[in-house]
């Protein structure tokens, strides 16, 4: 698997971490009820996880472009999927 390929499979834990992260802080589980904590610390890892596959891949072959369309959106998607699904099910 290539480099992008290995920074979308990680941005996509990133976004089932990020997916359970926000469930736990808006139904009630964590001290703390608030999604907008749990949309926080999503773009944070979020964040850190473009900055780690650009320092570990090379800003060469991870640029912003591929970032966004091979890291953010899938990200975006996972984290979506995983804390609808959470909500509706889970609650």
């Amino acid at each position: 698997m290539d480099e992008i390929g290995k920074m979308s499979v990680e941005h996509m834990f990133g976004g089932v971490a990020s997916g359970i992260i926000c469930y736990l802080f808006q139904s009630g589980i964590l001290p703390i009820t608030n999604e907008f904590i749990g949309v926080i610390i999503s773009l944070v890892l979020l964040y850190c996880l473009g900055k780690r596959a650009e320092n570990k891949y090379g800003k060469e072959k991870i640029g912003f472009g591929t970032w966004a369309s091979n890291g953010i959106l899938p990200f975006y998607f996972i984290w979506m999927v995983v804390w609808i699904i959470a909500i509706n099910y889970l609650l």
